[in-house]
């Protein structure tokens, strides 16, 4: 934010900021570097950073390690990857560390437990214009994390899980990738979203061992069922040493458990239900398998069931 100290207090500087202030703008309102000590000292503010304050050490859990990562690291600093993309609403990437974006040119030193990486290609359009602290829009956050993801497959999720949660359109993410200009998975991630286009039950199969992982279900035998451009192809996973099925099919109206004529119980889920009640439709595969001796307890889960 552009420095202000003829008119706005620290109180009202931190107040915009989830309680974070930077030392330059504190003293620019008057505080005096013992006042800041002092309030250090008893405990009040808290220093993160350095050059960073926090005013309010009550809302530890909000945003404002991300407020004090980007102060931390100065002009021109924008959230990005994950952290910006779980602020749009992504779930299920919470967990990474915190990632801020700089232009090339800009040299920076990141703080500790703060990831730093530079972009050539970082223009107003591609940074959020409504939304603080400043951050990258979801189709670039998404685009970045896709790129740095550390495998193929994770990539692959990742753009399925933002489109299938609603962060971002298809549209949204083509037009990022054209403006992020030469990424090592520039292929990958096109390819990825011509198959999402198309809803091919594959991607669909990568959702499902994105949300079977994010859950801890064990790993299970996945095969798609029908031509493979078939919109009521079935996806199929096999969970054999406990005889537990799950069918992921266009065709089927909503979540359910059935138990087949063979004595196997059969999960029978609609394509929607991963990407709008993933924990739901995790939560009724662990009940199944749990009734067919799988020992996991998952209690997390079985208490959202129970609820």
């Amino acid at each position: 934010m552009a420095h202000n100290p003829g008119r706005l207090s620290w109180q009202e500087i931190a107040t915009t900021q989830a309680g974070v202030i930077t030392m330059r703008d504190a003293l620019a309102t008057g505080l005096t570097r013992t006042e800041i000590r002092a309030r250090l000292a008893a405990g009040g503010w808290h220093q993160p950073f350095r050059g960073v304050l926090v005013t309010d050490v009550s809302d530890a859990r909000g945003p404002q390690h991300l407020w004090a990562a980007v102060q931390a690291i100065g002009p021109g600093a924008v959230l990005a990857g994950a952290s910006a993309a779980s602020l749009a609403g992504l779930v299920g990437y919470e967990r990474e560390p915190v990632t801020v974006l700089v232009p090339t040119p800009r040299r920076a030193t990141a703080p500790p437990g703060v990831l730093l990486r530079h972009s050539a290609r970082l223009d107003l359009t591609e940074v959020d214009p409504l939304r603080l602290p400043r951050r990258t829009t979801p189709s670039r956050s998404v685009i970045d994390m896709a790129e740095w993801a550390p495998s193929r497959p994770l990539a692959q999720a990742i753009i399925v899980d933002a489109v299938h949660q609603g962060v971002v359109t298809l549209r949204g993410l083509q037009a990022a990738l054209t403006r992020r200009g030469p990424i090592t998975r520039r292929t990958l991630v096109a390819d990825c979203l011509d198959r999402l286009g198309a809803d091919a039950p594959h991607l669909t199969g990568l959702a499902f061992h994105h949300l079977a992982r994010a859950h801890g279900l064990p790993t299970g035998s996945v095969a798609v069922e029908g031509p493979a451009d078939e919109p009521m192809s079935r996806l199929r996973v096999r969970y054999e040493s406990w005889r537990v099925q799950v069918e992921v099919a266009a065709g089927v109206a909503r979540p359910g458990l059935q138990r087949t004529s063979g004595g196997a119980l059969l999960v029978r889920l609609p394509p929607s239900a991963l990407r709008q009640q993933p924990t739901e439709a995790a939560g009724l595969v662990a009940a199944a398998l749990r009734q067919q001796g799988w020992p996991h307890p998952l209690r997390e889960i079985s208490a959202t069931l129970a609820s």
